[in-house]
Formats: C-alpha cells, structure tokens, sequence
C-alpha cells in the first residue's frame, strides 16, 4: 500500500510538471514571434523551476518508501549495495546522459567543424534540453534522497584518508599504484583492510570524479539557462560556458571509464540492476591486494 501511495505521488507530479511545460510551451508559441531555437530557451527557463521541483518530490518519494538502514545480506551472503530508489534513479539519470551528452557533444563539434548534420540546429537543442531536464530531475532527486536517508556509504571520513588512499593504490595496477604511493608516500606493505560493499577505485575516484562532473555540468548549464530570465555579464558566461564543455569532456572520460570497469566486472552491473552484490564478491573486498582473488571486482586495472 505504501509503494502504491508513493507511485501515485510521484505520478501525479509528473503529470502536474508536465502539464506545466506544456502550458508554457502553448503559451510561447502562441505569443512570441521567437525562432524555434530561441523559443525552446525561453521555454526551458521558464520550466526550470518545475523540473528541479519534480526531481526534489522524486527524492522525498524514494526517502519514504525505502529509507537507509543497516548493510542487508541475503541468507546466501550476497550484500545489499544498491536501494530501489537509487536504482531507478541510476537508470533514470543514464537515460538523461545519453541523450544529453551525444546532442551537447555535437552542438560544439558541428559548429567547429562548420558541418551541418542530418537534423536542423534548434531540433539538437531541442533534444538537448529534454535530457538535460531528465539529468537535472535524477540529480536533484539523488541529493534530496541522500539528504532525507543520510546514506554516506560511497564517503570516508578524512581521518581515514590514509587507509583509503592505501587502499586505492594497491587496486590500481601495479605500476600506477607504485608512482602514486612514491608521490603521496604510502606504505603499500601495510593491509588497507575492507573497503566494505564499495572497492577503494569506487570511494577515491570513481564517485568523487562523477560528483564533480556532474556537479560541474549542472551549474554551469543552470548559469547559461538563467542568461534569458538575467542579464549575466559577458566575461562570467564565457568563462561559465568554457566550464560547461570542460565538464562535457570528464563525463566523456568518466563514462569510458565507468564502462570498462564495470562491464570487467560483471556483478556491479547485476549489482545496479537487482541491487545485491554476491557473496563472493563481497567477500573478495577484504583482500588488500584488490583484484588478487578470482572473482573480485575491486581495483582500477582490467
């Protein structure tokens, strides 16, 4: 009954945000003698208040119905890594990023190289905006789910910095682990010990490099959207929109990245999928020589 009532809320949101849009769009069409692209803008900015509170309610619905407790283990020993609402979020927000992040790529490479592509200019935009709304509604939601659960499985706390770092060099390759623990003088020959239901690459690199990708990402696109409600001087948006593209090019390293770990490791995908880590493989993270065992999927090497 709970699950219902939460579906039903988060459905009617959506349809009440989509209804919005849609007034809004009737309204632009019907009033502005704008171009389609410039419209689209409009529209967006005007929205924009809509798709961040829907991404806020999708998170208030996920903290309801499936708040954060104690680490799950199945009667088999697999490990509960992932909650519903983080699995849905997770899918919602790839959605968002394959269509984002293929239409933001090409709205720059076609202007640099001067090559018009098989649909008009405004309809990339176009495009663009509907997974950027997708993108903005998945990580407004995450945060206010995080919020609301107090999840920090994915963070360490300063004081235990060394034992992360440790930890991360010794899953990296050797010969990568080895610089970086000559640079930041790490004692390799020390045990790192468990790094729990996430590896060491997972909490050091991974999730702190996706954070701040997309946190760069959503600012600074949020900041080029707000220039047609605010007059934003001229030096602040291009240094706002230099950003922009630097964080397009670390999600595109980040999603590389992300593909060759995870699909080398198969159980992380059934993992974001189903949300439980196999036994096997939970036990295989308290190994400090991550990757050492067969069937681990810890370590940053392939």
């Amino acid at each position: 009954m709970r699950g219902l009532l939460g579906l039903l809320i988060a459905l009617a949101g959506t349809i009440g945000a989509g209804y919005l849009v849609w007034t809004i769009a009737g309204q632009a069409a019907s009033i502005q003698p704008w171009s389609n692209e410039l419209g689209d803008d409009f529209i967006f900015v005007r929205a924009l208040p809509a798709i961040l509170g829907l991404g806020v309610l999708y998170g208030l619905v996920g903290g309801w119905l499936t708040p954060s407790g104690p680490a799950a283990r199945r009667a088999d020993g697999a490990i509960r890594r992932f909650s519903t609402t983080t699995i849905v979020l997770h899918a919602l927000l790839t959605i968002g990023f394959l269509i984002a992040l293929p239409t933001g790529v090409w709205q720059y490479l076609g202007g640099i190289l001067d090559v018009q592509g098989p649909l008009p200019v405004y309809l990339y935009y176009r495009i663009h905006y509907i997974g950027a709304s997708i993108v903005l509604i998945s990580v407004f939601a995450f945060v206010t789910y995080w919020w609301m659960t107090g999840d920090r499985s994915l963070l360490f706390p300063l004081s235990d910095l060394g034992r992360h770092l440790r930890g991360f060099a010794q899953e990296l390759p050797p010969m990568l682990g080895t610089r970086l623990a000559k640079l930041l003088k790490l004692d390799l020959r020390q045990p790192a010990g468990s790094s729990g239901a996430f590896s060491f690459y997972e909490k050091v690199w991974s999730f702190p490099t996706w954070g701040f990708g997309i946190g760069l990402i959503t600012v600074t696109g949020i900041v080029k959207l707000l220039r047609y409600a605010f007059p934003i001087p001229g030096e602040i948006l291009w240094a706002d929109s230099t950003l922009h593209v630097a964080a397009m090019v670390i999600l595109i390293i980040r999603t590389a990245d992300h593909l060759r770990y995870t699909l080398g490791r198969w159980p992380l995908v059934v993992a974001i999928t189903t949300g439980w880590l196999p036994n096997r493989v939970g036990q295989a993270r308290g190994v400090p020589a991550g990757g050492s065992e067969a069937g681990s999927v810890t370590g940053g090497d392939e």
